[in-house]
């Protein structure tokens, strides 16, 4: 990856594309895109045409790099609101779903709650949401799994 003669390139994060690929900013100020969506442990970097934020993937990076992680604050609102909605589709499980499966994830009592817990667990302390703690999400493990 490290051609004669270059320098190693200093990327670091400064945010999602409008189709989710983690966009890096080099040192000369040159865009570099993660077509995996930052699915892979070592990201699949591209450039990008016009050096556009939003620009389409171009060709892959061909220099040795290196990623600058800054303590910088990730947008989990996504996972805020998917935690709310399975919260809520315990709730509706528990009253007037009747205890019907096929409003839970996987259409599964135990599965529903093990994403609940997933998705709880992948907080930092500091962020974990204050509506829902781990022991509420027992109390619906305990309700809705007790008789499985």
């Amino acid at each position: 990856m490290n051609q004669k003669g270059k320098e190693k390139l200093k990327l670091k994060y400064i945010g999602d594309d409008f189709w989710s690929h983690p966009v890096y900013k080099d040192q000369h100020n040159h865009l570099w895109k993660d077509i995996s969506c930052g699915d892979s442990e070592i990201p699949s970097l591209y450039s990008v045409v016009n050096n556009d934020f939003d620009g389409e993937p171009e060709y892959p990076i061909a220099q040795e790099f290196i990623i600058i992680r800054d303590k910088v604050k990730v947008d989990k609102s996504f996972q805020y609101m998917m935690l709310d909605r399975l919260r809520s589709d315990c709730d509706y499980y528990l009253g007037y779903g009747n205890r019907s499966q096929a409003g839970l994830s996987g259409h599964d009592e135990r599965e529903h709650i093990e994403a609940m817990k997933k998705i709880w667990l992948e907080f930092a302390e500091d962020e974990k949401p204050q509506w829902l703690s781990w022991e509420q999400i027992l109390d619906y493990e305990r309700k809705m799994c007790e008789s499985k």
